[in-house]
């Protein structure tokens, strides 16, 4: 199965300073340092509903 990704341009890495190294897995809803993923750096992405409040 091959998983969709999207790379993030001009972005850096928090934990690694490295940039354009971050891919977004949007159906996994995380963002993931290709250089520091080795070890477990990951961030949740949280999204609020179109349209804001409701």
């Amino acid at each position: 199965m091959v998983e969709i990704s999207h790379l993030l341009d001009e972005l850096t890495c928090a934990a690694c300073g490295t940039r354009n190294a971050l891919w977004l897995y949007p159906v996994r809803g995380v963002i993931e340092c290709r250089e520091c993923g080795e070890c477990g750096e990951k961030a949740t992405v949280i999204t609020e509903p179109y349209g804001g409040d409701r």
